[in-house]
């Protein structure tokens, strides 16, 4: 599966520079933004938690709390997929060290899609799947949920990141330039999405620079979901689910000083 949307993670040359590009603070607090809202719902799990992350990258050099949590007696287990083996590669370099070693005895690197490994498990396997930055990479949210509420147990979850909680695109964000209709626009102005609509993603060379220029060959399609649709799905299949900014999630509502990040999190109550 190279398609379009993903073609940058499978030559070597890009994904090795993308995943330098990632080191960068923004990344890591989003990772923390993670790892905080699977610990709330995880921490005092007193049996082995069985997680999957869901286009999983380069970095499992993060989530430091979950990695501890996994590595307790009786330890969990992570499945980190990915559909590039040039990532999974990197993510492999990413731990062997001495300070990420022993996450090896937690984690199985798996080389798939997102929808062929949930359709390799069995029926309520997952404790947590996790998706940063991935779940805008799926076109069909109606089978990737209808997958998550089968493999999902009950009490499970499904902790994203959600890249916008508006239509309104914006032409830059941190880390990239979004084009619309494959064209860049003004940055004082925005372009309205509708479900199923696509934009384009260009990386920038330098995180919040981008006057540094383009990464090359680092572009990606993402895909625009609303929370009304979002919302509805959960509820067809039967998860409650909030969608919204991680500090109300957490309680940390009135904390200005930490950064925004919108985030999904479904959890399965019924069969």
């Amino acid at each position: 599966m190279t398609s379009k949307s993903l073609g940058m993670y499978f030559d070597p040359k890009v994904a090795r520079n993308f995943a330098e590009r990632e080191q960068n603070e923004k990344n890591f607090k989003v990772a923390e933004v993670v790892d905080d809202v699977i610990m709330s719902e995880f921490n005092e799990a007193d049996h082995p938690i069985k997680s999957a992350e869901l286009g999983g990258g380069a970095h499992p050099d993060r989530y430091h709390k979950l990695f501890k949590k996994l590595l307790k007696e009786p330890k969990g287990h992570i499945d980190w997929v990915d559909i590039s083996p040039h990532m999974l590669e990197l993510a492999k370099e990413y731990i062997d060290t001495d300070e990420y070693r022993k996450r090896e005895e937690v984690i199985s690197f798996i080389e798939n899609d997102i929808i062929g490994y949930l359709e390799s498990l069995k029926d309520r396997n997952l404790d947590v799947a996790i998706m940063k930055y991935t779940l805008e990479d799926m076109r069909d949210l109606d089978e990737l949920f209808e997958l998550l509420s089968e493999k999902l147990k009950i009490g499970g979850r499904l902790v994203s990141t959600l890249a916008t909680g508006s239509n309104q695109l914006k032409s830059i964000s941190t880390n990239a330039r979004f084009l619309y209709n494959g064209e860049e626009f003004p940055e004082n102005e925005t372009r309205t999405l509708n479900d199923g609509d696509y934009f384009t993603v260009k990386f920038f060379k330098e995180s919040n620079n981008p006057d540094a220029g383009y990464l090359a060959g680092a572009e990606t399609i993402k895909y625009y979901h609303s929370l009304e649709k979002i919302k509805k799905l959960a509820q067809e299949y039967g998860f409650e689910v909030f969608a919204g900014d991680w500090k109300e999630f957490l309680g940390r509502k009135g904390e200005e000083k930490e950064m925004d990040q919108n985030i999904l999190v479904l959890r399965r109550v019924k069969e």
